[in-house]
């Protein structure tokens, strides 16, 4: 029986475990010893619910749904409709729409000439539907060395992109738009023109992840610190001493914490690992006395802020909140200033005296707070990655090597990739 060692149980290994389990292939899961919960899911501090992974699960993801329903938490989703958010400018606020429609069209502020070509963008996108993959970016390979700021100028105009386009990618994602390719957008969009629904789990989205590892063997305590590969096996040295060995194995941990596990990693390897990148993000969540008006806002480039993302949340204990919250998210350029600052560790400083702006008895309301730094957040698909990508895609595919790799960095930086890759090395090693 062909054995494979799994590190990583997040859910592009966990994916990859379920499909080789079911194709009667022996399986072991554990961490990877550079990663510390690795899991994504809820997490609860300080009396603040808040979230460490993904938000939302898109409805083109067709191996992620599968995977959902084979884990049986179908009935666990919870739709989403028609989701929009104020969007703060020097001019005002204004109604943004997060899911493509007809209803974008009266986005303010746009020239006459681009509401026309926003249709015309739309139509287009449309009809790509059936030539590019919303879970695998380099299905868009054509868009890889252009910016999506350069990409929605040329089709469409500076208008659309600053009052549509990068509120919502700096506001959801902390991706500028003149430093990513237009893969993400080209290869998604052509799927959610015309939706109007998103999911997320009752529970929390680490539910799917915890319903996987129930039913497959995780093994927790012990963590991977070395992957060797062999002519006829893997040699995988554990944290406590021991080595296992494998036919294969899977990594499956975050592409920015892979190079220390490898021995003598090969020069397809090198160039791919050198070749990822990923953004960091800086969220304070504040825990606040009595109810506040539920709402989210976005706020344009040009706006005098740090917070790309402001949102209150009225307590529902039921859901394991039990007070109101405000969360903020930092802006790329505010993130950067706390990089060099080194204060990670302090960003509510950074956003304080807007939240008292916004709640003027917030100080006496303030029950705790919980400043969540992640260094590692979305795998960024800047051009000419993609191009990478593909070669790397290629050498794996052509199964030169024992070791195989899955997650969002090298599919699309959404939950639904990072599923989609793992079923793909699944199969790839079942087939073996």
């Amino acid at each position: 029986m062909t054995s494979t060692i799994i590190v990583g149980a997040g859910i592009a290994g966990l994916s990859a475990a379920w499909e080789l389990q079911a194709a009667g292939v022996s399986v072991r899961v554990f961490e990877a010893a550079s990663v510390v919960g690795g899991r994504m899911g809820d997490r609860f501090e300080n009396g603040i619910a808040y979230n460490s992974g993904a938000r939302l699960i898109y409805p083109f993801s067709k191996d992620l749904h599968r995977i959902i329903a084979a884990a049986g938490v179908t009935s666990s989703l919870v739709p989403l409709r028609r989701l929009s958010a104020l969007c703060t400018s020097p001019g005002g606020p204004y109604s943004i729409e997060l899911m493509p429609s007809s209803r974008a069209l009266f986005t303010p502020g746009l020239p006459f000439g681009e509401r026309c070509r926003l249709i015309r963008a739309a139509l287009t996108l449309r009809a790509r539907k059936r030539q590019v993959d919303p879970d695998w970016a380099v299905s868009a390979l054509e868009w890889d060395e252009i910016t999506l700021a350069e990409c929605i100028r040329e089709e469409i105009g500076d208008g659309v992109l600053k009052r549509m386009i990068e509120p919502v990618f700096r506001g959801t994602r902390s991706f500028d738009a003149d430093t990513i390719s237009a893969l993400f957008y080209q290869s998604t969009m052509p799927h959610l023109v015309g939706e109007d629904t998103v999911f997320t789990l009752a529970g929390g989205m680490g539910r799917l992840c915890t319903a996987l590892a129930d039913r497959l063997p995780v093994e927790t305590g012990v963590a991977v610190t070395a992957v060797e590969p062999h002519a006829d096996r893997c040699i995988v040295t554990l944290a406590d001493g021991r080595e296992l060995s494998a036919d294969y194995v899977v990594i499956a941990t975050e592409g920015a914490r892979i190079a220390p596990l490898l021995v003598r990693p090969s020069l397809e390897e090198r160039e791919m690992l050198a070749a990822i990148r990923y953004n960091a993000l800086g969220i304070t969540h504040f825990a606040v006395a009595g109810s506040l008006e539920p709402g989210i806002e976005f706020a344009m480039r040009d706006s005098p802020t740090r917070i790309a993302t402001y949102q209150q949340l009225n307590a529902a204990p039921h859901q394991g909140r039990p007070n109101a919250q405000v969360y903020c998210q930092l802006t790329p350029e505010a993130i950067r200033q706390v990089q060099a600052q080194c204060a990670t560790d302090r960003l509510d400083e950074w956003v304080i005296d807007e939240v008292r702006a916004r709640i003027p008895d917030f100080d006496q309301r303030r029950l705790s707070t919980v400043n969540q730094w992640i260094a590692h957040k979305i795998p960024i698909f800047y051009p000419g990655y993609g191009h990478v990508l593909r070669r790397f895609l290629d050498w794996q595919d052509a199964g030169k090597s024992r070791i195989r790799y899955c997650g969002d960095w090298i599919s699309q930086a959404l939950l639904g990739g990072a599923c989609a890759s793992g079923v793909r090395v699944a199969a790839q090693i079942a087939g073996n």
